[in-house]
């Protein structure tokens, strides 16, 4: 195991996690551990706790409509540290409603727009309720979970798509597309969670916090239990595709 550590920002994740959504935090501690790199993980609420950390990644989960004006305000408690952080090349996974708070905009109620962070450029929109599989295509193979979502995502200027659509809806108010990325900050609609379900972009992630924080993962075979878990994540996928009808 090397002596150097990742630290990771969990936020709110009492709050966040239907779905399972705070887990991602966890499913990059363990997959980190079984990499060969150690992780301080950090769980903000409030100011108090973002003072004096630089998180190498940072999640934040989906949840309750009702609860979303005060988990704003909550938010903004810490908005200069997540801007700091982001803008100095911290991970950001942002999932569900935790990623329409950090947009340009969202809306809660049809045609009243709550302003977000803005960490994100593009906005959310009310929509039709969207719920069931979805599987998208992405840089790091076939996406696959659960969306369960209120609102359209309209992508923002210097924003991409994380994956196109194969089955399900993803952020509809731009045909065809799933999630966003805006520099090293990654939005999506899959739940489930998705990085337990789609390991090589959790390592993708993960990838990329060791590059901010200065880690090489150690050369040799990881932990047994890594391959274990990626094939049942194989599995799991496997099942979903055919089931949808999409190609294995």
């Amino acid at each position: 195991m090397s002596d150097a550590a990742l630290t990771i920002a969990s936020l709110f994740p009492e709050r966040l996690n239907i779905h399972g959504d705070a887990e991602n935090a966890d499913v990059l501690r363990v997959r980190a551990g079984w990499r060969g790199v150690a992780t301080t993980m950090t769980t903000v609420t409030e100011a108090r706790d973002a003072r004096g950390i630089q998180p190498d990644a940072i999640t934040i989960g989906a949840g309750f409509d009702a609860d979303g004006p005060d988990v704003l305000k909550q938010l903004r408690s810490i908005e200069d540290f997540l801007h700091e952080w982001v803008d100095g090349g911290s991970v950001l996974l942002a999932v569900g409603l935790g990623w329409e708070l950090l947009s340009r905009s969202l809306e809660i109620h049809t045609g009243v727009p709550l302003p977000g962070l803005a960490i994100f450029s593009g906005r959310s929109v009310a929509a039709e309720r969207q719920v069931g599989r979805v599987v998208a295509d992405s840089a790091w193979g076939t996406l696959t979970g659960y969306e369960y979502h209120l609102r359209d995502y309209v992508i923002g200027d210097g924003e991409s798509p994380i994956g196109a659509i194969l089955s399900g809806v993803g952020n509809a108010g731009t045909a065809g597309s799933e999630g966003a990325i805006r520099g090293t900050a990654y939005g999506t609609g899959i739940r489930g969670p998705v990085l337990a379900r789609n390991p090589a972009f959790a390592d993708h992630l993960l990838d990329l916090a060791a590059a901010h924080a200065g880690i090489v993962f150690p050369e040799g075979a990881p932990d047994a239990r890594l391959a274990r878990a990626d094939d049942h994540a194989l599995r799991a996928n496997i099942i979903v595709r055919r089931a949808l009808g999409l190609a294995v």
